[in-house]
């Protein structure tokens, strides 16, 4: 038995050791520079709200984010860069495995999910300040390369958001004769609300809006 004991103390002697010192450190770090994004992200996101696409500077960005300029470059590249990350950002919940869309939606009533949609993705997506300050880089970039690479990652996205709501809401692709382009209709109203959150609006008026929205998508799943 103790012969046996040593051969297998032997046989491990040859196995890889794990560092456990150094995972938890590149864990560590992994989660000290995911931090450190999010904090440029929100940072550059407070000044396209407030200032603009143009006045969005790479310092005053890393001032507000309490980092170093080298630090930020460090993280994002450059300014298109980061730039093109916020809009990944302010986008995401639409993805098909984001925040925006019902969970458990094939166990919802039609009118139930409907609601439940269009609150979650104004919630979520259109309502939040972010998505403001992603429509102030919009029309800032307009002339630069950047709004080409903007207008190419909408171009290969909306066919994914469109194709994802068809999914949640399969009555509209029975009875709609164009279910994507009837999507594409509901996410220009939400858009256009969202964008008139640039001015002063009626809270309750917006409500009445989205409720408008949702009766859209149940009377196209019904008809």
């Amino acid at each position: 038995m103790a012969n046996k004991n040593m051969q297998n103390d032997q046989n491990m002697s040859h196995l890889p050791r794990v560092d456990k010192r150094s995972t938890h450190h590149r864990r560590s770090q992994a989660e000290r520079s995911e931090a450190a994004q999010r904090k440029i992200i929100a940072s550059a996101l407070r000044l396209l709200q407030r200032v603009g696409f143009h006045r969005t500077l790479l310092t005053d960005i890393a001032r507000g984010a309490k980092i170093s300029l080298g630090s930020l470059q460090h993280h994002f590249g450059s300014r298109q860069v980061l730039m093109e990350r916020i809009v990944d950002e302010v986008m995401a919940p639409l993805a098909p495995v984001g925040a925006a869309w019902p969970k458990n939606a094939a166990d919802l009533p039609l009118e139930e999910r409907a609601n439940e949609f269009v609150r979650l993705v104004w919630e979520r997506v259109y309502a939040p300040p972010s998505y403001v300050a992603a429509w102030s880089l919009f029309f800032g970039c307009k002339a630069t390369p950047l709004f080409k690479r903007i207008d190419q990652h909408r171009a290969e996205q909306d066919p994914l958001y469109f194709a994802q709501f068809v999914e949640v809401f399969p009555e509209i692709s029975q009875r709609h004769p164009q279910p994507h382009h009837f999507a594409a209709v509901v996410f220009a109203a939400l858009r256009g609300l969202a964008v008139m959150r640039l001015f002063k609006i009626d809270e309750e008026a917006t409500a009445q809006d989205l409720q408008i929205i949702s009766q859209m998508i149940v009377r196209a799943g019904s008809n």
